[in-house]
């Protein structure tokens, strides 16, 4: 009887919270702001809950005060977002109390509400509170639900007692964990598949200055801050616009799922887009202007909560300001920062919205708060006549040129608005996403980070990425003119047409309009125009291919295009995400400008140059072991094709040779690159009909991501395949107890024995947007029939196209497999056993073929 009475209880308030969210659910579809539904849900709740308490609990209401915190406590709370709740006890325990409030939280429990509670005294609260931060920040936002108020009173006072005493401490403490919540949700917030409550630009970051404003200056809301002079009506409206938006995309998200979710994957993109009411329009999916609305919000907040974390920062350290120092032109010194000596400084002197950023950089500075916000506001006065105005172009050119700071420069520029209206084309890149698993930035922060990864060339940091690329660097007589073909490389993407030769006629106009040589326009332009042209071509051409080379080096035609444009290309591919740059594409990218330097400089031994590379490489690895064994190593090394030996550094050439001493006839190893977040397999096997199909499929039947493949024809008899892998999580396969049944797996392969087929797996809602193509590379080599493949990443894709391949009856010389999120491109080097390369009728057989087998499965 008595489990009866407390069963139907829940049902019939769980009744009440369905009630509540099809009523969020309704308001949603029909457009209602976002404040307005969090708002409206945690009220609902409010009163739902004051039944529950009527009915469980109303008899200890004088002991016992119910307060909501966090978001609840807010009034702002979410379909599935947890309820927090704290259970305010008068005085200590009794056993009524603890019989009443167990009584309140079976009955949430059993409605499958997310409940965050605490049951606590006054005291025992402001304890804990000293010791716990996430408690003090709680109590922030603590309000009254039920109960008689008296210990909530009390609370209250104690709490602002408390903050009069340890602000400082905790707005210390705030900063230190916004600033690695950002560190650990990528820094950005234009990644293209953020975290919209922890991610930087998202809800929390709001959150963040509520309560620094409330426990420095006693502010119950962040409007307080426009009263205070600390942020504009402008940004307090902007601020709360972006806010409303986020929420109504969290709710957004919640019911989608069913559940709590804010993540905003690529999935949830397209769903709330449609929800939403976003449209598809010429040349642009709906899901874009979704996204292009969602990154100007998270900007917003990015920016404006940027400003404040600033303001507070000055008033933990107030000798910053203290020190202000006029320096001339309307600038000043405060402290550390680069600031304006009035509000009439830029509108006296509109150049100074470029030249504030010169001088911050030659000073090695970043400009203070009040000059952001002064810049920003003052974007406007940035017309034709300005841009057009040589001092204008002079001085936009010399932060090009400078050897300091040219990235950050740039990104202050472009958060402030400044460099979109100085380059007016580049304002279409701002927020702009590119919607495929392979670009981790939207357009404009991939450009900004690309220009980073060229100063770093300057500067020799993270030379790991390709040291070759830092010696060019330092022979560019005109650095600046890479700088503007990074910034205009992607810049026509999102554009009808080809974003390469689009962004080129866009580069010439840029560069006129800022002065440049005649020769300087077309250099721009060209390298735009061919931006992609030095990393396909390395990746999948044969790179020992005299005739491949020569193909290449007519299209480059002189060296100094061909210093550029390797720094480009470095730049681009280290740009695009993390763990997407490679020791793999770095060699790649060093043969090929070696080979092409040695076809323009006219060497008649091309072949020389490698051969001394090769010896170099191999020495290099001889030296981490001792001399007894540098014979026997040397020997199995020196076997190798030279893509092999260079495309390994010698950590790893290392391994391959010690494979190759303790199995010759056959084996596998595998090793773990933590740093690079992949596990490397190296096969060592016979050569045989089907050995790349089955050592793929086994590899799936693990449910093992292959990320990047190669192929190595050792002699007529043995081959090496080499996969780069990685876990379902994305990252390198550690567990020994995996790595071991992997390598089992690989050897029953190289002995001969069947694997098992691996099912397909889930598809992603990218994948569908993959256009499926195979077709000849007729310049990758001239030895033997290239094939590319492009398709959707899928289980057993390599598997299935290697069959295709085998069933044909051709052999498989070499390969090349790089993945770009969803997408793959697959490049195959076939010829017949005896060596011959494929007729045409052959080659457009075995495009047919590996379409086929490349589309992706219907579901059944």
């Amino acid at each position: 009887m008595g489990m009866s009475s407390e069963v139907l209880p829940a049902a019939r308030y769980a009744g009440e919270l369905k009630k509540l969210l099809a009523e969020t659910e309704t308001l949603f579809a029909a457009g209602e702001m976002g404040s307005v539904l969090v708002h409206r849900l945690s009220d609902g709740v409010d009163s739902l809950l004051r039944d529950i308490w009527q009915e469980m609990a109303s008899d200890i209401s004088d002991r016992v005060d119910l307060l909501a915190v966090g978001g609840f406590g807010r009034g702002e709370l979410c379909p599935y977002s947890d309820w927090d709740l704290w259970f305010l006890l008068g005085s200590e325990s009794d056993a009524q109390v603890n019989e009443r409030i167990e009584r309140f939280i079976y009955v949430l429990w059993d409605m499958n509400v997310k409940l965050g509670h605490a049951v606590r005294t006054v005291d025992e609260t402001i304890e804990a509170m000293g010791g716990d931060g996430n408690t003090a920040t709680a109590a922030l936002e603590m309000r009254l639900i039920c109960g008689s108020g008296a210990g909530y009173a009390v609370l209250r006072g104690k709490v602002d007692a408390f903050f009069a005493r340890r602000r400082k401490a905790f707005v210390e403490a705030k900063l230190d964990e916004m600033q690695q919540r950002h560190h650990k949700a990528g820094d950005t917030a234009f990644l293209m598949e953020p975290d919209l409550k922890e991610g930087r630009g998202g809800l929390r970051d709001v959150q963040t200055v509520f309560w620094l404003a409330r426990a420095w200056h006693g502010s119950s809301d962040i409007r307080q801050l426009v009263e205070l002079g600390f942020i504009s009506e402008t940004e307090h409206m902007h601020l709360m616009q972006a806010q409303d938006f986020l929420y109504r995309c969290r709710v957004g998200l919640h019911v989608e799922a069913g559940r709590g979710n804010d993540r905003l994957g690529f999935m949830q993109q397209m769903q709330l887009a449609e929800r939403m009411g976003y449209r598809n329009e010429p040349y642009r999916p709906g899901v874009e202007v979704f996204m292009k609305d969602y990154f100007r919000h998270a900007g917003r907040i990015q920016r404006v909560s940027g400003l404040l974390c600033l303001h507070f920062q000055e008033e933990l350290h107030p000798q910053w300001l203290t020190r202000r120092r006029d320096i001339g032109d309307g600038f000043v010194l405060e402290g550390q920062r680069l600031g304006v000596r009035d509000g009439k400084v830029f509108e006296q002197d509109p150049l100074r919205l470029l030249r504030i950023f010169h001088v911050a950089q030659e000073g090695k500075r970043h400009l203070s708060g009040g000059a952001l916000r002064q810049v920003r506001e003052h974007g406007g006065l940035i017309d034709d006549a300005f841009i057009a105005n040589p001092e204008a172009q002079q001085t936009f050119l010399d932060i090009l040129s400078d050897s300091r700071n040219v990235s950050s420069v740039l990104k202050e520029m472009n958060d402030t608005g400044i460099l979109g209206r100085f380059i007016p084309e580049f304002r279409h890149a701002v927020g702009l996403g590119q919607f495929n698993n392979y670009h981790a930035y939207t357009v404009d922060e991939h450009t900004i980070r690309a220009v980073a990864e060229a100063r770093n060339m300057a500067h020799r940091l993270h030379g790991e990425r390709l040291t070759l690329a830092c010696d060019i660097f330092a022979r560019l007589q005109r650095p600046e003119l890479l700088y503007i073909a990074i910034l205009c490389h992607d810049i026509a993407k999102g554009m009808p047409g080809d974003h390469s030769d689009l962004g080129a006629v866009i580069a010439a106009d840029v560069c006129r309009r800022l002065g440049v040589s005649r020769d300087a326009q077309e250099l721009v332009s060209w390298l735009v125009r061919h931006h992609l042209l030095m990393a396909i071509t390395s990746q999948r051409c044969d790179l020992t291919d005299p005739h491949a080379i020569a193909s290449f080096a007519e299209k480059v035609s002189d060296m100094e295009r061909l210093r550029y444009l390797l720094c480009l290309s470095v730049a681009d591919i280290a740009a695009v995400g993390p763990g997407v740059w490679n020791e793999w594409k770095g060699s790649l990218l060093r043969e090929l400008y070696l080979a092409t330097e040695r076809h323009l400089m006219g060497e008649e031994d091309a072949s020389r140059g490698t051969q001394e590379r090769v010896a170099v490489r191999i020495e290099s690895t001889l030296a981490k072991v001792q001399t007894a064994q540098r014979s026997g190593l040397k020997k199995v090394l020196q076997q190798l094709p030279w893509r092999a030996v260079m495309g390994f550094p010698p950590r790893h050439l290392l391994r391959v040779g010690s494979l190759m001493q303790a199995s010759p006839e056959g084996g596998v190893d595998v090793l773990v690159d933590q740093s690079r977040g992949e596990s490397l397999v190296f096969v060592l096997a016979p050569d045989r009909k089907r050995l790349l199909a089955d050592l793929t499929a086994a590899l799936s039947s693990g449910y093992v991501n292959i990320v990047a493949a190669h192929a190595y024809q050792i002699d007529a008899n043995r081959v090496l395949d080499v996969f780069h892998v990685q876990g379902g999580d994305g990252k390198a396969l550690s567990e020994k107890s995996d790595l071991h049944r992997l390598q089992q797996r690989m050897q029953k392969v190289v002995e001969g024995e069947d694997v098992s087929r691996a099912k397909p797996g889930k598809q992603h809602i990218l994948m569908h947007h993959v256009s499926v193509s195979a077709r000849p590379l007729p310049l990758a080599s001239s030895r033997q029939t290239a094939i590319e493949v492009v398709a959707a990443d899928r289980t057993g894709l390599l598997a299935a196209l290697a069959t295709e391949i085998d069933d044909a009856g051709f052999s498989v010389r070499g390969a090349s497999i790089s993945t770009f999120g969803e997408r793959v491109v697959d490049v195959f080097f076939l010829t017949h056993g005896n060596g011959d390369t494929l007729s045409p009728a052959e080659v457009d057989a075995i495009c047919e073929r590996l379409s086929r087998a490349a589309e992706l499965p219907t579901a059944a």
